[in-house]
């Protein structure tokens, strides 16, 4: 019996040795063989879940670690394998009760550690995810993927002294560390550094040419600088390696229409339908047998508009749709809490996938600005669709109307979880010294984001917040668009409210950076699709003092006009 135990040790030995040489087959062999031995099935099963992981067969892998696991619920490496597996599957939550098992047995395995870390970062649990770092870092205090992984978190949460450290020391580590450069140059782009940033990117391509990533970035801090050339010389390398990277085509397509060359600009800018609005396509198109709108010149058809992107779009762009619905029947597929807007503009409005009719045309809204170019060269502006609420109105109408300062209406804050809100965002201290002119009345257009402000500055006295009362049913801007009626003056940040106000034809300033979004990038101070709107931008990125500094010299002239 003992020999036999011995060749059977030596089987899963030899076995195991098969795995490390990627000698899957024939280790299967040996250890579906040793799995008739009940002594033996804990690590047979183990080493078949492995076996399955290296083949990318995750299902099976699952099956059988978790058969391990049933005969041992303690074994540290069939949790530790299991957790892996449900990363890879992206199943974070449950890799994690996995993993933290593992660790539980053994705390001292740099695996799991390091995995553990991970999945707290990808589920942005940062200070979890520094702690396992932090501990790899005791272990070692030279592992790459821990400094790497210190440097995300701290560039995330905003610590940025310390990302570059933990990256600084990677690249003294590893002066070839292409990671650490690349992220290291993301840090300084977070941080508006954008000339140490193209430094980095540019060590990363000296160190490996063909390193996509970094002229991705490079592209997109020259956008930042309004350096179109360089950023489209940069965004078309990413093209010529990866034709399908549709990120980087959107990237080109809102260069090109940054530069107001709108034929090339509105060609790329259809990329955007791989990304944001995939799901409502496939559906239509597995479901419907419409067509793909390309035109206006048509009559007595029914045509899907599906919304995309986020509440200021939708406002913005819904105005395309006046001249459709003119001949055709338009059925509108929108976010509920927009109904409330729309709900008087002779529209079908629809609020879910299955809500969807038959129809003869469907398209995106944000692909109508393109198909109206491609035939007029012009863009559709000064047109409102945005009706009120008589008892809303009447409501905030008693409210404001004893006022009898210049009633400024402001907002500073967007949503944060939107990509690039910190350059489009603005402190709400910037507003200084309009808050504290006892000239104006301020009254905040906040509602949840950014109202810890008023306090966190001081500013009770100086700002009127109704962020308790405003929209606080199901109707986005029901009380909103009552109070903008009411105003002399938006002064906003990029943001739906300044797509609300400048549609219903209010007396809209907006404060942009230095390289705002391609619809806000006109010359003249202007807008080309409202004509109530005057911009104030950045003279450089992230200096908003300039901007603040010529608005407080506009609302002089403005007050005196009057």
């Amino acid at each position: 019996m003992n020999e036999d135990r011995t060749a059977n040790i030596n089987l899963l030995k030899k076995s195991i040795n098969l795995i490390n040489q990627n000698k899957i087959k024939e280790a299967e062999k040996i250890l579906i063989g040793l799995s008739k031995f009940k002594d033996f099935q804990v690590d047979t099963f183990l080493y078949l879940g492995i076996c399955n992981i290296k083949k990318k067969e995750n299902e099976k892998a699952i099956e059988f670690l978790k058969r391990s696991l049933k005969l041992n619920p303690d074994h540290e490496y069939a949790n530790l394998n299991l957790g892996l597996v449900y990363f890879s599957n992206k199943n974070l939550d449950i890799s994690l009760k996995y993993i933290k098992k593992s660790l539980d047995i053994n705390n001292k395995n740099q695996l799991a550690i390091y995995h553990f870390g991970l999945i707290n970062l990808a589920l942005r649990k940062y200070d979890e995810a520094e702690k396992y770092f932090l501990k790899l870092l005791e272990i070692n205090s030279k592992d790459s993927n821990a400094l790497l992984n210190l440097g995300i978190i701290y560039n995330k949460t905003n610590n940025r002294t310390k990302s570059v450290e933990m990256y600084e020391k990677l690249i003294k580590i590893n002066p070839n560390n292409i990671y650490a450069y690349n992220n290291l140059g993301l840090t300084y782009f977070d941080n508006l550094n954008f000339y140490k940033a193209i430094e980095c990117y540019e060590n990363c391509i000296e160190i490996d040419p063909n390193f996509i990533s970094a002229y991705g970035n490079l592209g997109r801090t020259y956008l930042e600088l309004r350096n179109f050339d360089k950023a489209l010389l940069n965004f078309n390398k990413v093209e010529k390696i990866n034709p399908t990277d549709y990120n980087n085509l959107f990237a080109i397509g809102k260069t090109y229409l940054s530069m107001e060359k709108y034929d090339e600009g509105f060609r790329y800018y259809e990329y955007r339908k791989y990304l944001n609005n995939k799901e409502a396509i496939r559906y239509v198109k597995k479901n419907y047998n419409s067509d793909e709108l390309d035109t206006y010149e048509i009559v007595n058809k029914k045509i899907l508009i599906l919304s995309e992107q986020g509440f200021g779009d939708t406002i913005q762009f819904s105005r395309y749709l006046d001249f459709l619905k003119k001949n055709n029947e338009i059925i509108f597929l929108i976010n509920k809490k927009l109904n409330f807007l729309f709900k008087n503009s002779n529209l079908k409005l629809i609020n879910n996938l299955e809500e969807i009719p038959e129809h003869d045309y469907f398209q995106n809204l944000l692909s109508l600005p393109k198909i109206y170019y491609e035939s007029k060269k012009s863009f559709v502006n000064n047109i409102n669709y945005i009706k009120t609420d008589k008892d809303t109105d009447s409501k905030w109408s008693q409210r404001l109307k004893n006022i009898n300062k210049l009633k400024i209406g402001i907002f500073w804050q967007g949503n944060k979880n939107y990509y690039g809100d910190d350059k489009r965002s603005i402190p709400l201290h910037e507003f200084e010294k309009i808050i504290k002119n006892n000239k104006y009345s301020i009254i905040s257009l906040q509602k949840n984001l950014g109202v810890e402000q008023i306090k966190q500055n001081n500013y009770e006295k100086y700002i009127l917040d109704y962020s308790l009362e405003i929209d606080n049913d199901e109707d986005a801007y029901k009380d909103s668009i009552s109070i903008l009626r009411n105003l002399d003056l938006v002064i906003t940040s990029d943001s739906s409210i300044a797509h609300l106000a400048a549609t219903m034809n209010i007396n809209t300033w907006i404060a942009l950076s230095y390289n705002p979004d391609w619809r806000w990038y006109i010359e003249n101070k202007k807008s080309v699709f409202y004509n109530t709107i005057k911009i104030f931008q950045q003279k450089k990125p992230g200096n908003w003092q300039s901007v603040f500094d010529e608005i407080n010299s506009a609302l002089l002239k403005y007050k005196s006009s009057l």
